[in-house]
């Protein structure tokens, strides 16, 4: 997680300046190996080639615990997935636009939001930097989460999750080891669409929703 982070906004000037000058103490005085986190998501780092991680055999389950491979969700076309967290601002922000993106793609693609390790907990360190950044828009919004140490409170989170932001594609969680999270380049908020060989089609660092449109457009030509 170096300088790509950046990439955050909250919607205005202001937020950007504060989010900014936040997230740089926090990398500043990061107790962890930045260069461990939001890795490109293949082996040689474009689009096109298999995943650093193989993530033929994840397992992932359902909110309401039903445990099945990460694979059977490209089984016989491509899957878009989007990572996200309940206390991952942007996730939150941005996540929700998977709802339009299927009314649009839904015919040709799958897709799905993945519910990884929270980003942003509260009486835990961020799992990026080390430290205790609960950020300026969980505390102004209330969302005082917990970093799960079980299943069934991921699970429970996740629902929660669904329900808050509306979305109408499959939610599904990943595992207390982060097997999925790791094996997509260990990143909050990231969209990629796998082929039906199981590759990586799209990607996009940050969720994008307006650029990642006209990405799909290209890739289903």
């Amino acid at each position: 997680m170096t300088d790509d982070i950046s990439k955050q906004n909250t919607g205005d000037k202001a937020g950007q300046r504060d989010w900014s000058a936040d997230e740089q103490w926090h990398i500043e005085n990061a107790t962890t190996d930045l260069s461990q986190f939001m890795r490109p998501v293949s082996i040689a780092e474009v689009v096109g080639e298999a995943f650093a991680i193989s993530i033929d055999d994840v397992e992932v389950s359902t909110p309401e615990g039903e445990q099945f491979r990460l694979a059977d969700t490209w089984r016989g076309r491509p899957v878009l997935l989007f990572t996200g967290s309940l206390s991952c601002p942007l996730s939150r922000l941005y996540n929700p636009a998977i709802n339009d993106l299927r009314e649009e793609f839904g015919d040709r693609i799958n897709m799905a939001v993945l519910y990884v390790i929270d980003a942003h907990p509260s009486g835990a360190p961020c799992p990026y930097t080390g430290t205790d950044w609960l950020t300026k828009d969980n505390q102004e919004a209330g969302l005082l989460v917990r970093q799960p140490s079980k299943q069934n409170e991921r699970n429970a989170l996740a629902t929660k999750y669904r329900e808050q932001l509306g979305l109408k594609v499959p939610v599904l969680v990943d595992n207390m080891e982060n097997t999925a999270w790791k094996a997509l380049g260990c990143s909050p908020n990231i969209a990629v669409l796998i082929d039906k060989q199981g590759q990586c089609g799209v990607f996009q660092d940050w969720v994008e929703p307006d650029t990642l449109r006209e990405l799909l457009h290209e890739y289903l030509k």
